[in-house]
């Protein structure tokens, strides 16, 4: 049975691998520090609920499939290509930054900063 600090510094890893960006990348993304990331990759650290949410949509997964083997066996098997997996990601960026854009959006006009007027 593998620990689940092992399957997630696997799942991070591989998840990172498959799209082609550095610790560095992913730490930005997620907020968090290169070193974070690479311990949390080697199972030296073990994130917050909170990081663990900002991985999984720097990664555009879900944060459950960061604790599973099916989705990264699928597409190491070929069952799903990683152009499918590609197309999955952006439509989940595009979810949470259109999300996030109506939060910043509603947080300015109801504390709109000084100076400046919202219509």
């Amino acid at each position: 049975m593998t620990d689940i600090r092992e399957l997630l510094a696997a799942n991070i890893k591989n998840y990172r691998r498959i799209q082609g960006i550095t610790q560095e990348i992913l730490a930005e993304r997620a907020g968090t520090s290169t070193t974070h990331i690479g311990m949390i990759e080697i199972g030296k650290k073990f994130p917050s609920t909170a990081m663990l949410t900002r991985i999984a949509e720097a990664l555009g997964v879900d944060t459950p499939e960061l604790f599973t083997r099916e989705k990264i066996q699928m597409i190491q098997a070929g069952s799903i290509s990683v152009e499918k997996f590609y197309q999955d990601i952006l439509k989940d960026f595009e979810k949470i930054i259109a999300a996030r854009i109506a939060a910043l959006k509603q947080k300015s006009q109801i504390h709109p900063p000084s100076g400046v007027s919202v219509k």
